[in-house]
């Protein structure tokens, strides 16, 4: 175990309590050994009061500067101590001098001319004591120094005949306790520059991405002008050549060619057009979704609850986007929604949020359905989408809506099935590139919502559904 009180293995990691009642008896262990140390190291009452002076403190005060200040001053004062704070800098990869028990906090442009060595252990330095601050084991994932293990800094102590057995003793459990308390308040103040990093990466989005992308519009309704005018144009020549008064044949002929020529190119650009419409509406959609400031000031995902049609806001605009490409990899698309009115499922969701849990199913269907021979000898490589009702199933009279999306392929193990809406799992026998985030995002998505998501194995594939609470 840690000095600092972080229960490590053999290999110095920090242990994982399986279970709460383990967790319990292994605090329970830690306080008796406690105990049992500072009986033995049997500090004077005035160490006694240095250390709860420290503590108190350290919590009242929460800025780092304020921390520096507080490490220098409780030596001072109790023992007449003087000292320095050493702290090494992740960007530079070097010892700075942050604080000085006389001078108090040191200019940042004057912190690297104190020139000091990183020690791993308490040495001599002209007529100082040099302790290495060591960070708590639990956090260094956390706070990664630039290859230095868990060493923060150095703390220097300066006496005249030097310290005594008593206090050497003393120094040393203090400096661990400064780096504990350091090494949390370093990363408080991390986390705080990651808020504010993102919080100005939000601005940077909506201004930069966001509102430019608004502009797509205006050039797809220019197009649509342009293609309006291409086709009266198309119009103007038919016309030309069915007047009777015209009598050269030639030209009739070339003006009619001319107008089909128009008119077929007019029709591709129609289509691009409308492709172009699409793609802009999804992605518009799923922009201001993902990077609502909402999301970002409070953390989590926040929702924008609307009645939604799925069939027509979500199902059929992704199938017709996904069609073309479902055709050219020989997937058969089974679509069947209970023979319900949509107008009688009324479900209030935040529509960018769940399109995009479609999108993710349509996208895996893509990557991941594999061909299967039937129980006739058949090979079918399916990708099928369906709907239930299914009352009470959030409780007495609270209906819930479950849609099921089944793909052929190897069908997965139990324990893969209960994993796969895991951050990060991946079934191992895939050779698709992917990150094993859709499916986490998809679970986090319908439980926000208050749903639910569940894998089911099946004979040729497999089943992944969620279910969401609706007004019958």
């Amino acid at each position: 175990m840690s000095d600092n009180g972080t229960m490590t293995g053999e290999d110095g990691r920090p242990e994982v309590a399986s279970t709460s009642r383990e967790l319990a008896a292994r605090i329970s262990q830690r306080v008796r050994e406690k105990r049992e140390n500072y009986t033995r190291y049997n500090f004077e009452r005035s160490q006694e009061e240095a250390f709860a002076t420290f503590f108190d403190l350290a919590q009242e005060f929460i800025t780092l500067e304020s921390m520096y200040q507080i490490c220098v001053a409780v030596p001072k004062e109790f023992f007449g101590i003087k000292s320095r704070l050493y702290l090494i800098n992740p960007r530079r990869a070097c010892l700075e001098m942050v604080c000085d028990s006389e001078t108090g906090i040191t200019a940042p442009d004057e912190r690297d001319k104190h020139l000091i060595a990183l020690v791993e252990g308490p040495v001599d330095s002209d007529g100082s004591r040099l302790f290495p601050i060591r960070g708590n084991q639990a956090l260094a994932s956390f706070l990664p120094l630039m290859g230095q293990g868990l060493i923060l800094g150095v703390f220097q102590v300066f006496s005249e005949q030097g310290p005594t057995s008593g206090q050497h003793f003393f120094l040393e459990k203090f400096t661990n306790r400064i780096g504990y308390n350091l090494h949390q308040k370093l990363l408080v103040q991390q986390n705080i520059d990651h808020l504010k990093f993102i919080n100005q990466l939000v601005l940077d989005i909506e201004h930069n991405v966001i509102t430019p992308n608004m502009y797509y519009k205006l050039f797809l309704i220019r197009l649509k002008k342009m293609i309006g005018s291409y086709e009266r144009m198309t119009e103007a020549i038919e016309k030309i050549a069915g007047e009777s008064g015209i009598t050269c044949q030639s030209v009739t002929d070339s003006l009619r060619e001319s107008a089909t020529t128009l008119r077929g190119t007019n029709a591709a650009l129609l289509n691009e057009l409308r492709a172009l419409s699409k793609h802009y509406e999804h992605t518009s959609l799923f922009l201001e979704t993902l990077f609502r400031k909402d999301h970002f000031q409070k953390g989590t995902y926040v929702l924008r609850k609307q009645s939604c049609n799925f069939r027509t806001e979500i199902i059929e605009p992704l199938l017709e986007r996904y069609a073309p490409q479902f055709e050219k990899k020989q997937i058969t698309l089974d679509y069947r929604l209970e023979n319900v009115p949509d107008e009688q499922v009324t479900l209030f969701v935040d529509k960018g949020l769940i399109s995009q849990v479609f999108d993710n199913f349509f996208s895996n269907a893509l990557k991941y359905s594999k061909p299967m021979t039937d129980q006739h000898g058949h090979e079918i490589r399916l990708f099928s989408i369906s709907r239930q009702i299914l009352p009470d199933c959030f409780g007495e009279d609270k209906p819930g809506v479950r849609f099921n999306f089944f793909t052929t392929g190897t069908p997965l193990a139990a324990e893969e099935a209960a994993r796969i809406f895991d951050e990060g799992f991946r079934v191992g026998a895939t050779a698709e590139r992917g990150t094993g985030h859709g499916l986490h995002f998809v679970k986090n998505v319908v439980e926000i919502h208050g749903g639910r998501v569940g894998c089911e194995p099946q004979v040729f594939g497999n089943l992944i559904y969620f279910i969401l609470p609706f007004r019958a």
